[in-house]
């Protein structure tokens, strides 16, 4: 006996050999004989799988929401192959099986629908119905990503709060990000970028624009654009990115005069394209008044830069200085202990402290009612985004986070997070308890600024070693010898100071600034200068274990 089963041919007859008349017979009666086939070999797998999850699903949800807004699916005339003679419910629940299957690619799907006796059942196909390939699974799944998303996401939560009820605006959620790699690769330059743009937007009209306004297309030979270049030297790359903008320019004179007869979805992705096209300019290039171009410097670019012409979405996001810089997108969830509550895919390049609001907007959107919490790591934790996530859901929603420490990783030295400033911020309270009332208005116009005077503090004068928000301040040291004791600010040798005198020091451009001032007290009454006093007495810095503001 062969170990390989032979298979079967393509000669292989569709009904057994047998007489004439029973094969008429079979014939005329083959449908119902099918379904109770078909009947036969299911009864026992769901007896057998009574609790698995797709057999619940099946009994519970009706899909019928997402199929009426995926109805205008259909196969292009112009597409090779076949139409396909699936439903577009069956369809729907093949995207359901891609999920549980842990969103397997496509042709996984299709191995799926082709040996799985319950993922076949689950969808709807008759035993002798073969399943679809491949590339029909991925034209759907594009086309529901594309037109029916949120429906698809909405009309699930929905059926979850229905059979596991959930009331949203009691329960609180938790918001974190994670960077997706985008599958394409960043073009190599501004040049390259510009080109690979105008060739797809030159295919774009070509292929979709009606053949009236073909002629609004400049002459372009698209072999020489799409071939790649390679400059070896800098007048070649001056070249190569002064062809690229011409190039662009001509495209755009000879196609924006002609948007207005375009058919609305045309008329978006053109301009789109052009609005991309320009983009790119903005961000990377500038052109003197004689029409020479050149590349921006790297700290004037501009944000959100475009990388990619397949992807125009996609930017640059890099996560921790460690980290290498990744082109994708950041994907928001808000999640409670059971489910997902939104979800929002932002640019790369969008930073963690804006995820917040953008999954409160969504949810607004829905005209679902909002968490009572929003619960995330330090990046929530700035004071602009508890302010726009008090803006955005008009005062229903509280974060939940950690106040950035700052100011480097030692915890010895205080932060502003340490101090404590009321509602109406007209008080602002230190780690030590002492209070100051001293509220005043800030030169940058940003938060309140609080300042400790030395009576606020009676019978102790103690050092605060304070740390800046974005990195630990030089040169701060605490000055202890039998005389003085104060937090001191190194000046260059030709500043002096007369002991008494203020010290300021700047806590930093937080919402919350403190100045902090500290007199050096000197009780010998001896004269001379700051400088030399700070030389026999100031060392390395240090800092206070124990200590009061004053």
């Amino acid at each position: 006996m062969p170990s390989i089963p032979p298979t079967l041919r393509g000669g292989t007859p569709d009904l057994p050999t047998v007489p004439p008349l029973v094969q008429y017979v079979l014939g005329c009666f083959l449908d119902p004989i099918l379904a109770w086939v078909t009947t036969l070999v299911y009864r026992p797998v769901l007896q057998r799988c009574a609790d698995h999850p797709l057999v619940l699903l099946a009994q519970c949800y009706d899909p019928a929401a997402v199929v009426a807004a995926c109805a205008s699916f259909h196969h292009p005339a112009t597409a090779p192959g076949r139409p396909p003679t699936f439903t577009i419910d069956q369809f729907v629940r093949m995207e359901i099986v891609r999920a549980w299957a842990d969103s397997c690619s496509d042709p996984a799907l299709e191995d799926l629908l082709s040996t799985n006796l319950l993922v076949r059942w689950f969808v709807g196909l008759p035993l002798a119905q073969p399943g679809p390939d491949h590339s029909t699974l991925a034209a759907f799944h594009a086309y529901l990503c594309d037109h029916a998303p949120a429906v698809f996401f909405r009309d699930s939560l929905a059926f979850l709060d229905q059979v596991d009820p959930e009331n949203p605006a009691t329960t609180p959620q938790i918001v974190d990000t994670f960077a997706m790699e985008s599958p394409v690769a960043a073009c190599r330059g501004p040049a390259h970028l510009l080109r690979h743009l105008c060739l797809r937007l030159a295919r774009c009209w070509l292929e979709h624009a009606p053949r009236s306004l073909q002629h609004a297309l400049p002459p372009l030979d698209l072999g020489q654009v799409a071939r790649p270049f390679y400059p070896r030297t800098a007048l070649d790359r001056q070249q190569h990115l002064q062809s690229a903008v011409s190039l662009t320019q001509w495209l755009r004179d000879g196609l924006t005069p002609h948007l207005p007869a375009l058919e609305p979805p045309l008329r978006a992705v053109v301009v789109d394209y052009l609005a991309a096209l320009a983009k790119v300019q903005a961000d990377e290039l500038t052109t003197d008044a004689s029409g020479y171009v050149t590349e921006r410097p790297a700290t004037d670019r501009g944000a959100h830069r475009l990388a990619s012409a397949l992807d125009r979405f996609a930017t640059f996001r890099k996560h921790g200085d460690d980290a290498p810089a990744v082109l994708g997108t950041n994907a928001v969830i808000a999640t409670t202990t059971t489910r997902i509550r939104a979800v929002v895919a932002l640019t790369g390049s969008t930073p963690d402290s804006a995820a917040p609001a953008a999954v409160l907007h969504q949810q607004c959107a829905a005209g679902v009612p909002l968490p009572p919490h929003l619960v995330m790591d330090q990046a929530g934790g700035w004071g602009k985004t508890r302010a726009q996530v008090d803006a955005v859901s008009d005062g229903q929603t509280a974060m939940v986070a950690w106040v950035p420490t700052s100011g480097g990783s030692d915890p010895h030295r205080y932060t502003v997070a340490d101090f404590q400033v009321d509602a109406e911020r007209t008080r602002c309270i230190c780690p030590n308890g002492v209070l100051s009332t001293k509220a005043y208005q800030h030169g940058a116009g940003e938060g309140c600024s609080s300042a400790f005077w030395p009576p606020n503090a009676p019978g102790a004068h103690c050092g605060v070693s304070v740390a800046t928000p974005r990195r630990v301040r030089r040169g701060i040291g605490t000055c202890t010898s039998r005389t003085t004791t104060a937090i001191c600010r190194r000046v260059r040798p030709s500043t002096r100071r007369r002991p008494g005198a203020p010290c300021w020091r700047d806590a930093g451009r937080w919402s919350r600034r403190l100045r902090f001032w500290c007199a050096i007290r000197a009780a010998d009454g001896r004269g001379g200068s700051a400088r030399r006093r700070r030389s026999a007495s100031c060392s390395r810095p240090v800092r206070c274990a124990t200590c009061c503001c004053g």
